[in-house]
């Protein structure tokens, strides 16, 4: 059976106690390896890809999201946060810190900048899995997603070869933390999984 590897953020990590999510339902026709984080930033989603070319996996299905998104390493580890939630994920950031992070992006957060870096690490993390071989499927996810702008910009376009006809972040109905993966809509899931059921025989 193929392995297809999931990589993207939370849209994309399963949430037991609030019921079956696309990657599950996927997983039961599909051989899984699931390396979605909650929070993670597009720079953390393009190491999952790194990780998943250097494990040929046999196919890759990879989410976007927003720039407004950042990583430190804390404690040993990696950790993801994003500057407008960072006080009610699982970060374990104290007080103090959070006040810092706030700060930080009150002062210095320039928007612009943060498209552009972001666009450049996707545009990046396509490109190595164009390189490879592996069929893959994208989504830009929460990456300039139309609902952030009037007069969205077209990105990648290089890539709409490879492009996913479902964005998750489309879907989402909820802001809340939980479900990690937003979408309350089981006939939503439904219908992702069977998309990528097709696209992944």
């Amino acid at each position: 059976m193929k392995q297809v590897y999931v990589c993207g953020d939370s849209f994309c990590v399963s949430d037991s106690e609030y019921g079956q999510c696309w990657v599950d339902l996927l997983a039961q026709q599909r051989n899984i390896v699931n390396l979605a984080q909650v929070s993670a930033t597009n720079l953390l989603i393009s190491r999952q890809v790194d990780q998943a070319i250097a494990e040929s996996a046999d196919f890759v299905i990879v989410q976007g999201t927003s720039c407004t998104r950042s990583e430190t390493r804390f404690n040993g580890q990696v950790v993801p946060y994003s500057f407008l939630t960072a006080n009610t994920t699982t970060t374990k950031f104290n007080n103090r810190q959070l006040n810092i992070i706030r700060e930080y992006y009150t002062e210095f957060f320039d928007l612009d900048l943060a498209i552009y870096h972001n666009q450049c690490i996707i545009q990046n993390t396509l490109q190595k899995l164009m390189d490879s071989g592996i069929p893959f499927r994208f989504d830009q996810g929460g990456f300039e997603h139309p609902k952030f702008a009037a007069m969205p910009a077209k990105y990648f376009a290089k890539f709409d070869h490879y492009r996913s006809a479902v964005n998750l972040w489309d879907h989402a109905d909820t802001r809340d933390y939980r479900p990690y993966y937003h979408i309350r809509d089981a006939e939503v899931h439904q219908h992702i999984a069977q998309y990528y059921i097709k696209e992944t025989e």
